[in-house]
C-alpha cells in the first residue's frame, strides 16, 4: 500500500489496535496443552505501548489471541468492525509464523490498515521479515517513540517511510533500513501498561498465585551470555521506585492481583535500589506476593532479607552448568561456589527457587552432563527446569554453531523468509538430537522424583493449590518425557504451528 492511503478523516479518531498471538506457538516442543498449563502471561510489551498510545489521544483496542484461545481466523470479524487505521504486533523467533498468520488475517480483514510489527525477531531479521508483504513496517528497538511517531504520521495522511528506528516497505515493493533512534533515557515518563484492556483473572500460571501480574523495572543487561539473544541495548535503564510501587497498589487494589512477576534480566542490581524498593512496600503496608529473576553473583543476604519482609516469594537464577569449564565457555561470569552460596542464602531466607540448567553447549563432555544433574540436585531448589541448548539468532553459541556446522548456514535468516521450518537441536560432535533429550528427560527425572523433593513439597503443601500445581507439573514432566522420543522437533509454519 502506499503510505498516505489511508487518511484520517478531520475529527475523527485514529484506530490502533494491538493483537498478541497465540504463544503456544513458543513451547517447543510441548504441546499445546502442556504448554497453556504451564501458563499463560499477558503481552507486557503490547499492553505497555498501548497505554502510551493511548496517552497520546489515540483510540486502542487489544486482543488477546491466546488468553480468548483463538485463532486468526476467529479474529476477522473484530479487526474488521474495529476498522482500524495502525495494528501493532510484536514477535518473537519461535512465534514469527504465529504473528505472518495474524498479519495475513489483518491484510484481509482491513486492507488500508498500516502493519507494523516489532519485538526481538524484528531487531534481529528486520529485511528479511518485511519479505512477507503483509507487513508494512518494522521497529527496531524500543517501541514506544517509534510507533508513537508512526501513528502520528498516520493520522495527519504524511509520509511514513522514513521514520528512525524502523524498515520499511517502499511504493515499489523495495524494502529500506532507516537509520537507528537513540534510545530514550527517561523510561518513568511511559505509563504502565493498559491492565484495564485485559482480564487479569485469566490469565495463570502452574507456579503462581491468581490473579497474578506482570512487570518491568528496567531496561537492557551489562552481560553478555553467549546463548542470549538480548538484543536491545547493554545499557542499563532503571524505573523509578516510586513508579514501579505505584503500579503494584493499582494491581492490588483494582484487579486483586496476589502475585507479580518480575521480568527484568537481573532485578537485584544494585543494594541501595532495592532497600528503597522493600521500604516503600512496607511503609504503604502493600500486601501482595512478588517474584523476581536474578544472577547469583547479585544475591546478598540482607537483600534478600529486605525483600522477603516486602513480599518476595521466589528467586529465578539462571545455573545453566554444572562445572566452572562450562560456565566459562558460556561466558556466564559465574562460578560454582557462588551459586551454592545464593541459593543457600535464599534457602536459609525462606525463599522458594528455580534454578534454570541447559543440556548439551558445544565442548560439553557427557560428563559435564551428569554433573549439571547433580549439582541441580544438590543446591536444594524448589523448581528447576532444563532444556536443551538452542542456538537462537543473534548469539555467539548461533555463531559458533554455524562455524562449527552444527546448523546449516543461516538457519534462522531462511526460518525468518520461510515463515517456518524444523528447529534445529544443537548436534555436536558429541551429543545427537536423541540422546540430548534423553539427557533432558533423565535430569527432570533425577531432580523431581527424589523422595526429599517430595516430601518437602509436601511439607509445606498450603492445600488445594499446592496438590494442583504438583499435578499439572506431573503432567508437563509426562510430555517432556514422551517428547524425548520423538525422532524430531515439529516443524513450525504457515498453519501448522498451533498443533505444536
Amino acid at each position: 500500500m502506499q503510505p498516505t492511503d489511508f487518511i484520517v478523516k478531520n475529527g475523527s479518531q485514529t484506530r490502533v489496535q494491538f493483537i498478541k498471538y497465540h504463544e503456544a506457538a513458543d513451547q517447543q516442543p510441548l504441546s499445546k496443552k502442556a504448554a497453556e498449563k504451564l501458563g499463560i502471561f499477558p503481552s507486557l510489551a503490547l499492553a505497555s505501548l498501548a497505554a502510551w498510545i493511548r496517552q497520546n489521544n489515540f483510540d486502542v483496542d487489544f486482543i488477546d489471541l491466546h488468553v480468548e484461545n483463538i485463532y486468526p481466523k476467529d479474529a476477522v470479524g473484530r479487526v474488521r468492525d474495529y476498522d482500524p487505521h495502525v495494528v501493532a504486533l510484536t514477535a518473537k523467533t519461535l512465534g514469527w509464523p504465529a504473528v505472518i498468520e495474524i498479519a495475513q488475517m489483518v491484510r484481509e480483514a482491513s486492507p488500508n490498515a498500516v502493519v507494523v510489527v516489532g519485538g526481538p525477531q524484528l531487531s534481529i531479521y528486520p529485511e528479511e521479515s518485511l519479505s512477507w508483504e503483509c507487513f508494512d513496517i518494522a521497529v527496531i528497538g524500543d517501541g514506544e517513540e517509534t510507533l508513537l511517531e508512526i501513528c502520528e504520521r498516520v493520522k495527519s495522511g504524511s509520509d511514513w517511510t522514513d521514520v528512525l528506528g524502523t524498515c520499511v516497505r517502499l511504493p515499489d515493493g523495495s524494502v529500506r533500513k532507516n537509520p537507528a533512534r537513540p534510545l530514550s533515557k527517561n523510561i518513568n515518563k511511559y505509563p504502565m501498561a493498559a491492565w484495564d484492556l485485559m482480564t487479569v483473572k485469566n490469565y495463570h500460571c502452574l507456579t503462581l498465585l491468581k490473579p497474578f501480574a506482570t512487570m518491568v523495572t528496567t531496561r537492557g543487561c551489562p552481560w553478555h551470555c553467549g546463548y542470549c539473544s538480548q538484543v536491545y541495548s547493554e545499557k542499563l535503564r532503571f524505573r523509578d521506585v516510586g513508579l514501579v510501587v505505584d503500579e503494584m497498589e493499582y494491581l492490588v487494589k483494582q484487579h486483586g492481583v496476589k502475585e507479580i512477576v518480575f521480568f527484568d534480566e537481573t532485578f537485584t542490581i544494585g543494594k541501595k535500589r532495592m532497600r528503597h524498593f522493600s521500604n516503600e512496600i512496607l511503609r504503604r503496608n502493600l500486601k501482595v506476593k512478588f517474584n523476581i529473576r536474578a544472577r547469583v553473583d547479585t544475591i546478598d543476604r540482607e537483600v534478600v532479607r529486605l525483600l522477603k519482609r516486602a513480599g518476595l516469594r521466589s528467586i529465578h537464577m539462571g545455573v545453566e552448568a554444572g562445572t566452572d569449564r562450562v560456565l566459562k565457555i558460556m561466558n556466564k561470569q559465574i562460578t560454582l561456589e557462588q551459586t551454592r552460596n545464593a541459593f543457600r542464602i535464599c534457602r536459609e531466607e525462606g525463599v522458594d527457587t528455580r534454578g534454570y540448567f541447559m543440556v548439551g553447549y558445544y565442548d560439553a563432555a557427557p560428563q559435564d552432563v551428569e554433573d549439571m544433574i547433580e549439582f541441580a540436585c544438590s543446591l536444594g531448589l524448589d523448581w528447576a527446569s532444563f532444556s536443551v541448548a538452542t542456538a537462537l539468532p543473534a548469539t555467539d553459541l548461533y555463531r559458533i554453531a554455524q562455524e562449527r556446522g552444527y546448523v546449516d548456514g543461516d538457519f534462522w535468516k531462511d526460518y525468518t523468509i520461510n515463515g517456518g521450518g524444523n528447529i534445529p537441536q544443537l548436534e555436536t560432535e558429541t551429543f545427537t538430537a536423541e540422546q540430548l533429550r534423553a539427557y533432558r528427560t533423565k535430569a527432570y527425572m533425577k531432580f523431581y522424583l527424589r523422595p526429599d523433593l517430595i516430601r518437602r513439597k509436601l511439607s509445606k503443601s498450603e492445600g488445594r493449590e499446592e496438590l494442583l500445581e504438583m499435578a499439572g507439573g506431573a503432567q508437563v514432566l509426562g510430555e517432556i518425557i514422551k517428547s524425548s522420543v520423538r525422532r524430531a522437533i515439529p516443524s513450525v509454519g504457515i498453519g501448522k504451528w498451533a498443533t505444536v
